[in-house]
């Protein structure tokens, strides 16, 4: 029995050592495994920022890659955006345009690429279809219109003021004779004036006038005399061409107009849509193609400066 119980005696120490030993295997293994674990969400994590770096080059569109400049250019119209509010702000009036209009304003037209859409000689039977496709693009245009009477062009005349275009002035009668009596073609531009007021129930018109012909066709006395009489007169410096008796077709309207734009900071198109189905057909191109390039379309207010034939 004694030997029995030596032996046990002698047997504790192995058992504490081997216990110790588990012990710190253990402990090496979870040292390890908690590196392990470190290292694989290390390594997760900058596969995640490399795909979100990347994701700043890549467009959605698998064939297509947006470079540093593109994300700059981005960058800097958000900040003139920014900017034109800004300006805005300080004048007194929440319209983002207003910075373009203050250097129509200054005649600081450089490097603008705005559109005046001008249409003589209305309204007409088709003028409600002109409106639907300028509400369509939210575009705002200036209407040169002549004394047309009827409930249809009645409305038409209350309709281009109601929807925030420039009702502007062309003559009651479109007769060229008058030039060569001064006081009998301001009578026939009053006359007009009142017309639209009566009609509108506007207070005060625009005071934009275009001559029938254009300034080229009329003299020195009569674009003073409504200079005088505190009228802004606006010529054209783009034509879509269809005057004539015999007007081009519609893509022939749309690409004249189009490269015509292109020659000028500040373009003033002239066109009779109003009454010429081709250019009708030809403005939802016009407006679509400007657009994507960066033109703005503005109607035409009394203190822009605008092209003129005849200066005086």
């Amino acid at each position: 029995m004694k030997k029995k119980s030596k032996l046990r005696i002698k047997s504790m120490p192995r058992f504490i050592t081997f216990s110790l030993i588990s012990l710190v295997v253990l402990f090496i293994i979870g040292m390890a495994s908690v590196t392990l674990v470190t290292n694989v969400a290390s390594a997760i994590n900058n596969q995640k920022e490399k795909a979100q770096a990347s994701a700043l080059l890549v467009d959605t569109s698998p064939d297509e890659t947006t470079s540093v400049q593109d994300i700059q250019t981005k960058a800097d119209a958000e900040v003139t955006s920014d900017a034109n509010t800004d300006e805005a702000k300080q004048t007194g009036t929440d319209d983002p345009l207003e910075s373009i209009k203050i250097r129509l304003r200054n005649n600081d037209t450089e490097g603008l690429k705005v559109v005046f859409l001008t249409f003589d000689d209305g309204p007409s039977d088709h003028t409600g279809e002109v409106l639907d496709i300028l509400n369509t693009y939210n575009v705002k245009a200036t209407f040169f219109t002549i004394r047309h009477e009827g409930a249809e062009a009645e409305a038409s005349y209350r309709r281009i003021v109601s929807e925030g275009h420039t009702l502007a002035n062309h003559t009651s009668s479109h007769n060229y004779d008058l030039y060569s009596n001064p006081e009998a073609f301001y009578a026939d531009v009053n006359a007009l004036d009142q017309y639209q007021r009566q009609i509108t129930g506007l207070t005060e018109t625009s005071h934009i006038f275009r001559f029938p012909g254009g300034s080229i066709n009329a003299n020195e006395t009569c674009v003073l005399g409504m200079v005088k009489r505190g009228w802004n007169y606006a010529d054209w410096n783009v034509s879509s061409g269809d005057g004539g008796s015999d007007p081009p077709a519609s893509d022939v309207v749309a690409q004249t107009v189009i490269c015509g734009c292109h020659e000028h900071d500040v373009s003033v198109v002239l066109c009779h849509a109003e009454s010429k189905p081709d250019t009708r057909a030809a403005l939802s191109t016009v407006i679509e193609t400007l657009k994507a390039e960066g033109y703005t379309f503005l109607a035409m207010e009394n203190d822009f400066t605008y092209p003129r034939q005849l200066e005086v």
